[in-house]
């Protein structure tokens, strides 16, 4: 079953994590700040983006991180949040119904493009590269 935004305050409240929200640079939806336990969430989100969002903090906070992080640790988190959020026969249904498409998907599921795409890369297999010295 899909978190609740009341659900994840409830969680974060019981964690001594604060929420807050405020005006964000273009293209910021959230924060976290180690030092004083909070988490900065855009104002004036819908449920569907805030839920994801604030998931992803919560998970910068378990992981004890402060302030953003190298790309590879954003994209790690985004495939934790979406592993959570989308379960495997969801994802098939949806994608029987409106097929493969990122932003289909997104409105089919009820939420943003980047959790799709987060979810797509866990269905690839890891490529290994091998590379031998002639």
């Amino acid at each position: 079953m899909r978190p609740t935004l009341l659900h994840l305050l409830a969680d974060a409240a019981d964690q001594g994590i604060t929420i807050t929200w405020a005006t964000m640079l273009p293209g910021r939806r959230g924060a976290y700040r180690h030092a004083t336990r909070t988490i900065i969430l855009r104002a004036g989100m819908s449920d569907p983006l805030t839920v994801p969002t604030l998931m992803h903090e919560l998970e910068h906070a378990r992981r004890g991180d402060d302030g953003p992080q190298p790309p590879w640790v954003e994209a790690r988190i985004d495939r934790t949040v979406a592993s959570r959020l989308i379960t495997p026969d969801g994802y098939r249904a949806a994608e029987a119904a409106v097929g493969p498409h990122p932003a289909a998907l997104a409105v089919e599921l009820d939420l943003p493009r980047w959790v799709i795409d987060a979810y797509q890369t866990t269905l690839r297999p890891a490529v290994t590269w091998v590379t031998t010295a002639v």
